[in-house]
């Protein structure tokens, strides 16, 4: 047993975890975080995509201003911070897929809140010929992307961690001053495990709506924009000129990070009939989504261990929503703020 008292332990060096600890680093608190270092996670695998109008409905993303500011400053800081480039300004380009999609855009597209995020001059065509067809329209946006991966390597750099899977029941000891957690001591112990956190004993309340997603990367054989392009799919580009990632399935049953040849099927298909440029796969991988009922995050300190909190469900907003409600909860677990009732692990029902 160490005779220091860390002020935080954090369990899980995913999005939310890393994000978190770095806001309370921010704040003068000592943090270890505990991970047990898997290659592949769904903060890992995750294309890392800022999309401001999203879904069928295409609707803006929920705060979308007030996020796109915090985040975009807090990344910069921790750029600066390792000295390594991960957060970057793209332009995304949406294909509209039907003439449903086509009369909501004209709904849309003059409203004043759209048009902040619509590049000034909108390209003609939208993608050139040879990469792709854009005789159903669409919309250039002012986008962004966070490579996830290379954030959260990063950060594991610099921030104090021990490589291990904590057991729980067995690892995790109540003692009346502090946390007891594998030779350390904490004031707080806060879980940010993912969808991991389904077999926590301590937290039942969070009602997981999981899904597992697949991903390809792939290699384009022809130049291809430096631009993310939506149109049932995505596809994002990487550190790489001609590498990009390609996503995403959603399986609602087979919770397991094991990819399948079903959904590469799926992936490869799509991508044929949306892309006219020659591609070859290069990776395939698959995690699982931690995804909470209503789609919303959770998180908040236990309902009877003070001492004990938890930050899950960013979902597939997470690079967006991550620095933003890191925040809130540094806050509560500082100075006592309050959080959002929405995300409230107390006030939601779960």
């Amino acid at each position: 047993m160490t005779d220091d008292i860390w002020d935080t332990i954090i369990v899980g060096q995913g999005l939310a975890g890393t994000t978190l600890a770095w806001r309370l680093v921010d704040a003068g608190q000592r943090v270890l975080m505990f991970d047990p270092a898997e290659a592949v996670t769904s903060s890992k695998i995750a294309a890392g995509l800022i999309t401001p109008i999203t879904g069928q409905r295409l609707a803006l993303s929920w705060r979308v201003n007030e996020f796109l500011a915090v985040a975009r400053a807090f990344y910069a800081s921790i750029e600066q911070r390792t000295g390594q480039r991960f957060f970057y300004e793209r332009r995304a380009v949406r294909l509209l897929q039907s003439v449903e999609e086509r009369m909501q855009w004209a709904k849309r597209a003059g409203q004043p809140a759209y048009q902040a995020f619509l590049s000034e001059m909108q390209p003609e065509p939208l993608i050139a010929s040879e990469v792709a067809g854009s005789d159903g329209g669409g919309f250039e946006m002012r986008a962004a992307q966070l490579d996830v991966a290379a954030y959260l390597a990063a950060s594991r750099g610099m921030l104090p961690n021990e490589t291990a899977a904590l057991d729980w029941s067995r690892d995790v000891v109540f003692e009346t001053s502090h946390i007891s957690v594998l030779g350390h001591r904490c004031r707080r112990l806060i879980s940010c495990e993912g969808f991991a956190a389904s077999r926590n004993p301590f937290f039942p309340m969070l009602q997981f709506k999981a899904a597992k997603g697949e991903i390809l990367t792939v290699r384009f054989h022809a130049p291809m924009p430096e631009r993310t392009l939506h149109c049932g799919i995505w596809i994002a580009p990487t550190a790489e000129a001609d590498v990009f990632r390609v996503g995403a399935t959603y399986d609602w049953e087979r919770l397991d990070q094991v990819p399948t040849v079903a959904a590469r099927a799926e992936l490869e298909g799509k991508l044929r009939a949306l892309v006219r440029v020659p591609f070859t796969v290069l990776d395939h991988h698959a995690a699982v989504r931690p995804i909470i009922y209503l789609s919303e995050a959770v998180m908040g300190l236990h309902p009877t261990h003070e001492r004990l909190g938890v930050f899950n469900g960013l979902g597939s907003k997470g690079s967006l929503h991550a620095p933003w409600f890191a925040k809130c909860f540094a806050d509560l677990l500082i100075d006592g703020a309050a959080l959002p009732d929405e995300v409230d692990l107390r006030k939601r029902t779960l």
